[in-house]
């Protein structure tokens, strides 16, 4: 006897508690929210990323699920897609219910939009420079312990931000082996920003890296 289809909702919950038991988590910043991902190897499997008011309180949270590092379906508080070799196949609302007068034209935009924003989480996992050249042992990165460790959080953040430099005050700023927190500057443009920050490695790879400007006193 065939066992019934699961629903959209039913393949990603299954997806979910794969996840939480098996995968790496990461979590950057990105437009001022903390973006989540579980990851086999550097692959996202699944992003979570949480939604913002006018007022920057939290409205729920969009998750983007992976098969393969391609989108396989987007769930929304209100929505929900599936997709199937690049093409948005169903659009759903909260109950599983296909919604009504989507047209054509609506259909083809959210597609287009989605697969921008999956690309442009996925890419936000992809291994920074620094992280590839400690990957391929680059003889010419010669930082061992707290010093590469600071060296890996400043490449991550310059690389996230689309910064040039990034400069880690000794007094504003703790750094160990696997982390380095604080104040720091960083150059983008013509302008220097001060940056709350805080980035945890785990041997070659920055696994967590937030920040976030000073509160103003």
């Amino acid at each position: 006897m065939a066992l019934p289809m699961m629903t959209l909702d039913q393949q990603f919950d299954t997806m979910e508690k794969a996840a939480r038991g098996a995968l790496d988590t990461r979590q950057f910043t990105l437009d001022g929210v903390v973006v989540t991902a579980w990851l086999d190897g550097d692959t996202p499997v699944i992003i979570a990323v949480p939604r913002l008011d006018e007022k920057g309180q939290e409205q729920g949270v969009n998750r983007y699920y992976f098969k393969g590092g391609v989108l396989f379906g987007v769930r929304e508080p209100e929505s929900r897609f599936q997709f199937e070799q690049g093409k948005l196949t169903a659009w759903l609302d909260e109950e599983g219910q296909p919604q009504p007068f989507v047209s054509q034209v609506s259909l083809a935009q959210r597609e287009q939009w989605l697969l921008k924003r999956a690309a442009q989480l996925r890419g936000l996992f992809t291994p920074s420079q620094g992280e590839q050249r400690l990957d391929r042992q680059d003889p010419s990165v010669k930082v061992t312990g707290t010093d590469r460790t600071q060296w890996l959080c400043h490449d991550k953040l310059v690389t996230l931000t689309g910064g040039e430099k990034v400069i880690f005050d000794a007094g504003k700023v703790q750094a160990s082996e696997q982390d380095v927190k604080g104040r720091v500057s960083l150059l983008k443009g013509d302008d220097w920003q001060d940056l709350d920050m805080q980035c945890h490695v785990r041997g070659y790879r920055v696994v967590s890296l937030i920040w976030r400007a000073p509160k103003r006193s």
